[in-house]
C-alpha cells in the first residue's frame, strides 16, 4: 500500500488531533487524582478525633 504525500499528512492530523485528546483526558483525571488527595490531605492520622475504648476484662 502506497500512500501519497496528503494521505500521510492527513494520517498525522488525525493522529495529532486524537494525541490531543487523550491528552486533554489525561490532565482531567491527573487533576481530579491530585484534588482527591488534597482533601484526604486533610485527614492526617494525628488530627483524627479522639475515640478510644477501654476493654475491661
Amino acid at each position: 500500500m502506497k500512500l501519497t504525500r496528503q494521505d500521510l499528512v492527513d494520517l498525522c492530523e488525525i493522529y495529532k488531533a486524537k494525541a490531543l485528546e487523550e491528552h486533554a483526558l489525561f490532565r482531567q483525571w491527573r487533576d481530579r487524582a491530585l484534588e482527591a488527595e488534597n482533601r484526604l490531605a486533610i485527614y492526617e492520622p494525628g488530627d483524627e478525633p479522639a475515640t478510644t475504648t477501654t476493654e475491661s476484662e
